[in-house]
C-alpha cells in the first residue's frame, strides 16, 4: 500500500500493479494498511497473505510475525486496534528482517538461493512447524489448525482464540 497505481505506471509492470508494497520499502504506508484492515472483514493471517494488503508476506512468516505480535490468526481484521497492527508490522518486519538475514527459510532443496545454498531461518522459528513442541514464551504446547488448505501454527495461551474468529 503505497501510491496510486497511476503513480506507478511506466516504472512497474502493468500484470503486477495491483501487488502492494512489501513493509521493508520506505514507500509502504502504515497508516494505509492499518485502515485497509479496518475496512476487511477477514481473519488476520488471511489479510497478512493477501498479496493487494501487502507482499512478501507467506504462510510461514505470518504464523512468526502474528506469535511475536501475541495475535492468534483468526482475530477479525475490523477488531483490531492501532497498536495491535503496530506490533503486527513489527513482527512482520522483524521476522522478514531476520530471514532474510540468514537466506530465507528451506526446508527442501527446491528452496535456495542461487547459489544452491539453503537458508536457515527454520532454525528461528518460534510457532510455524512446531505442533506440539512448547512455546518459546510459556511452554504451552504449540497448536497446529487447518487454514486455507495448509497449516496454521499458534500459542493458545499466547495468542488466544479470539470471541469472534474469522476462518
Amino acid at each position: 500500500l503505497a501510491a496510486a497505481p497511476s503513480e506507478h505506471v511506466g516504472r512497474v509492470p502493468e500484470p503486477i500493479l495491483h501487488i502492494a508494497c512489501d513493509p521493508l520499502e520506505e514507500a509502504f504506508d502504515d497508516e494505509a494498511f492499518y485502515r485497509a484492515l479496518r475496512r476487511r472483514q477477514t481473519g488476520i493471517k488471511r489479510a497478512l497473505l493477501d498479496q493487494s494488503l501487502i507482499s512478501g508476506v507467506g504462510n510461514i512468516y505470518a504464523d512468526e510475525a502474528l506469535w511475536r505480535a501475541r495475535l492468534h490468526w483468526a482475530r477479525p481484521t475490523e477488531t483490531l486496534t492501532r497498536a495491535e497492527v503496530t506490533r503486527v508490522l513489527q513482527g512482520v518486519r522483524e521476522v522478514m528482517s531476520a530471514a532474510l538475514s540468514v537466506g530465507g527459510t528451506s526446508f527442501d532443496s527446491l528452496y535456495v538461493n542461487v547459489n544452491g545454498d539453503s537458508g536457515y531461518f527454520d532454525r528461528s522459528l518460534h510457532a510455524y512447524g512446531r505442533g506440539g513442541q512448547p512455546c518459546d514464551r510459556c511452554g504451552t504446547p504449540i497448536r497446529r489448525d487447518a487454514f486455507m488448505n495448509r497449516s496454521s501454527y499458534s500459542c493458545p495461551r499466547c495468542q488466544p482464540w479470539p470471541r469472534r474468529a474469522r476462518v
